[in-house]
C-alpha cells in the first residue's frame, strides 16, 4: 500500500490518529506526522502495523 493509499483509506474510513496510535502502539507523533504529510517515511514495522489495522477496519466497514 502506498503512502497516499494509506492516507485516503484513513480519511474514507474516518479513523482518527489516536485510534491508530492506541490499536497499533505506534507513537502518536509518528502517526500525526505521517498522516498530515509532514513526513513520508515510516519504520517498516510501524507501516506493517498501520496497514494491518487499516485493512481490518476496511473489512469491518463492509
Amino acid at each position: 500500500m502506498t503512502n497516499q493509499e494509506m492516507r485516503e483509506l484513513k480519511e474514507r474510513l474516518g479513523i482518527i490518529d489516536y485510534k491508530i496510535n492506541y490499536k497499533t502502539g505506534v507513537h502518536l507523533g509518528v502517526v500525526e506526522n505521517f498522516f498530515s504529510g509532514k513526513t513520508e517515511e515510516l519504520d517498516p514495522a510501524d507501516r506493517k502495523k498501520i496497514e494491518a489495522l487499516l485493512n481490518a477496519e476496511c473489512k469491518k466497514a463492509k
